[in-house]
């Protein structure tokens, strides 16, 4: 999840529109991907640039299906910790698919599939094989950019 510090708010809570406010920054305690949307929105009869941060891929899905003609995904990127990608430092990553599945554990593995075709697993298994997952269900392909529902 994000964080913000009391401190970085700028103005009143709601003077940006209702149930919104403004920060002059965010943290984040945890060291895992996150997902960065942009997004075309209509306000006041014109279509604005925005970017959406999402912690993780319930949220992810819940935009994905809150499109509609006055908001439209553009573009979907994963910010990417050093851990997943084996570099020395964060990537911002155009993805082309996001798939989540479940580990010989049970646990709940989510795959990165990035333009290029190289796939990320949010997992700290060295010997993972994202073929040994169970129940693997695409929950974005670029190619069309809304929730998939078959099985990847």
């Amino acid at each position: 999840m994000f964080r913000t510090n009391i401190e970085d708010i700028e103005g009143k809570p709601g003077m940006f529109g209702e149930g919104l406010a403004h920060w002059h920054g965010i943290s984040r305690a945890l060291n895992i991907h996150w997902y960065h949307v942009c997004v075309k929105e209509r306000l006041d009869g014109r279509f604005k640039n925005m970017i959406e941060m999402l912690n993780d891929e319930t949220r992810l899905l819940e935009v994905l299906e809150s499109q509609n003609e006055d908001y439209l995904i553009t573009e979907i990127q994963g910010f990417i910790p050093p851990w997943m990608t084996g570099c020395k430092s964060w990537r911002l990553e155009t993805l082309n698919a996001v798939s989540i599945g479940y580990d010989g554990n049970g646990a709940v593995v989510c795959l990165l599939e990035v333009e290029g075709g190289k796939i990320y697993a949010d997992t700290h298994v060295r010997s993972f094989d994202p073929k040994s997952l169970t129940n693997v269900r695409k929950i974005y392909c670029k190619t069309t950019a809304n929730p998939v529902s078959e099985p990847a």
